[in-house]
């Protein structure tokens, strides 16, 4: 059962970083309050920074994806800071749900688990890279500056408002930008990671669901019992996925809409800095946000096909050899069964059309973007 006890662990460690913990403590407790802090600060510097630099249209584009990635990263760590009690209480939940299974069953939960491991580490990983780079370009340049003019310059990851020339001031500003970066990728992947799990294993709830609606056999002196099971374990299921879904609404609402911005943006660098090695560095990020929506939009649209296929494998069943009143209850389990699990934030779906429609506009917006330079 090792598989259940350790669910979500991997991306658990990740998150302790940031102050995470399950036990509550002071020292925990300041971390969080300290990393929540910091990205605020970067938002807000960044954000200053561009209404600074409002008529350079260039350098604005050079600090709308560090803003954009921050405040994903915020939306996303919002879970862990207001609602704390409500995420590990949906973990405890799932792992109780995880104990009913047979040992059957459970190997389709010990392989996702596994996979998800594995998952984590690739996107830690290459996150990290993307994060380091900024950060070895920006001392990279700054050497590169202090020799061409023969003065120390100083150059941080990001674009900050402030003159950090000063050492110390520069000391300050660099260690910010570098802990700010690591909140930001721990808090996105191990969020990323967690939601893409947790689906994979509403996906399974679900085709255990089908598989045994299926098996009943209503023609048995033990069909009814067995039906009963098998629509509270359905019962269960739905009240899961509508506390995930409640939980992660605003992390989808905010991922999907500011993804599209960051492509955008991302795309349009892409194009003018086309034959210099900064290509990589966007190359690297646009990769690791364009994995982010995918993420959510094909476990979106998975938990959605899966959900609806309940109702067919009750049709699939010899529901026609049953009483009329286990008939009925039959018919009241296909309605809810039409009713999909929908992953959505406001007006954003988390499904694979939805993640088309953002990658098709990409072209239009960045097409719009280059004429706008022309014209300037």
């Amino acid at each position: 059962m090792s598989c259940v006890e350790d669910f979500l662990d991997a991306q658990m460690w990740y998150l302790r970083y940031c102050g995470v913990f399950r036990e509550k403590s002071t020292l925990g407790g300041i971390r969080l309050s300290v990393c929540l802090g910091v990205l605020v600060v970067f938002m807000v510097l960044q954000s200053i920074y561009i209404f600074q630099h409002v008529n350079h249209f260039a350098m604005i584009c050079d600090a709308i994806p560090t803003l954009v990635v921050c405040m994903v990263a915020i939306s996303k760590f919002y879970i862990f800071v207001f609602h704390p009690t409500s995420m590990f209480a949906l973990i405890d939940s799932f792992k109780a749900l995880q104990r009913r299974a047979t040992s059957e069953d459970l190997l389709l939960f010990r392989r996702s688990g596994v996979f998800h491991a594995k998952l984590t580490k690739i996107y830690m990983t290459s996150a990290l890279i993307v994060g380091w780079f900024y950060i070895l370009s920006a001392i990279v340049s700054g050497v590169s500056r202090s020799l061409a003019e023969g003065r120390v310059q100083f150059e941080a990851p990001m674009a900050f408002p402030h003159n950090y020339q000063h050492p110390l001031v520069f000391a300050l500003t660099f260690l910010f930008n570098c802990d700010s970066i690591h909140m930001s990728i721990f808090i996105s992947g191990s969020v990323d990671t967690c939601f893409s799990e947790l689906a994979t294993n509403v996906t399974i709830h679900f085709r255990l669901i089908q598989r045994r609606f299926q098996a009943v056999d209503f023609t048995a002196p033990a069909a009814e019992d067995e039906l009963e099971a098998v629509v509270a374990y359905h019962k269960d299921v739905l009240q899961l996925c509508l506390a995930m879904t409640n939980l992660f609404q605003y992390t989808v609402f905010y991922l999907l809409l500011l993804d599209s911005v960051l492509l955008c943006v991302i795309g349009y660098q892409f194009v003018i800095f086309m034959n210099t090695p900064r290509v990589l560095m966007l190359a690297s990020m646009a990769f690791v946000m364009v994995l982010q929506a995918v993420i959510y939009c094909y476990h979106g649209s998975m938990m959605y096909d899966e959900s609806l296929k309940v109702a067919d494998a009750i049709y699939q069943s010899n529901w026609y050899e049953a009483r009329s009143v286990v008939q009925k209850r039959l018919r009241l389990c296909m309605m809810r069964a039409q009713k999909p699990i929908v992953t959505k934030g406001g007006f954003m779906k988390a499904t694979l059309p939805t993640l088309k429609k953002i990658l098709n506009s990409t072209g239009s917006y960045i097409t719009m973007l280059l004429s706008l330079e022309t014209e300037q």
